[in-house]
């Protein structure tokens, strides 16, 4: 009997010492484990900071270029600095202080749960910002596309915007557009993405094309041949909208190009930028 009571002490101190050093190691595993995981999380961490930097330089270059106003002015910017801004942040100190200290890698759950916070509020400020820059990019792209700013048609002006001779009395009178001549049956274009209001016979002008366009512009094409839209139609720049004729009040085959802007008719040149 009294051996048999050794036998089971001895037995049971065995197994309890051996469960305790199985949970050491269990425990010791699981432990180098998290590290790894941790050591993983933080180098994902330090990767996904790096590429919100980038992003926030992109922002600010982008929201730097938008502020110049024109495309000649973001072009000629090619050598002008842009400003930066910003600065570290309160983790960014702490981890600057763990390298100083010789323990860059010593990180915690709640040192990662704080960064994926930080860094999911700054994701999320930054889609915002992008956002944002889009609808200014299309609100550009848009009044670009609206706005008439090239030739309606290849040729060489005859008659300016203004005052002038008039072609059939001599008297002086006031001449709303421009005259550009072309060979008859020459393509007339839109200048700019609008809707068609008009597409008819107009007394003087002729057979004519009327397009408003958005910010306030309207096209008008005089002296028409032949139409090729009709009234509802919605044009694009450059689309072929008619050919070049001499109907109406004319002396040879050619397109009467007229601005207007908010209601008042304005000098075509200061839109005629280049040719399609």
């Amino acid at each position: 009997m009294f051996l048999l009571v050794c036998w089971t002490g001895l037995t049971g101190w065995a197994t309890y010492v051996a469960s305790q050093r199985f949970d050491y190691w269990r425990i010791k595993a699981n432990s180098h484990l998290l590290r790894i995981k941790l050591d993983y999380y933080a180098s994902q961490m330090k990767r996904s900071r790096e590429m919100l930097d980038d992003m926030k330089e992109l922002d600010n270059q982008l929201r730097a270029l938008l502020n110049l106003g024109s495309r000649e002015a973001i072009v000629q910017s090619e050598d002008t600095p842009l400003e930066g801004a910003g600065g570290p942040t309160a983790l960014d100190a702490m981890e600057l202080q763990r390298v100083l200290d010789g323990r860059a890698t010593d990180l915690t759950l709640q040192d990662i749960s704080r960064q994926m916070n930080l860094l999911r509020s700054e994701v999320e400020r930054r889609m915002a910002s992008f956002q944002d820059l889009t609808s200014k990019i299309e609100e550009q792209r848009h009044l670009f596309r609206s706005t008439p700013n090239t030739w309606p048609t290849n040729g060489y002006v005859t008659s300016h915007f203004g005052f002038r001779a008039s072609p059939f009395t001599g008297d002086r009178d006031w001449h709303r557009g421009v005259d550009i001549a072309g060979p008859p049956g020459a393509p007339v274009r839109a200048t700019a993405d609008g809707v068609v209001t008009l597409a008819g016979w107009a007394g003087g002008y002729g057979k004519i094309v009327v397009i408003e366009h958005d910010f306030g512009y309207s096209t008008r094409y005089g002296h028409n041949r032949q139409i090729l839209v009709k009234r509802g139609d919605k044009v694009k720049r450059g689309q072929i909208i008619s050919l070049i004729g001499s109907t109406g009040n004319a002396t040879g085959p050619h397109c009467h190009y007229e601005i207007w802007q908010y209601g008042r008719v304005v000098d075509p040149r200061r839109f005629l930028a280049k040719k399609i």
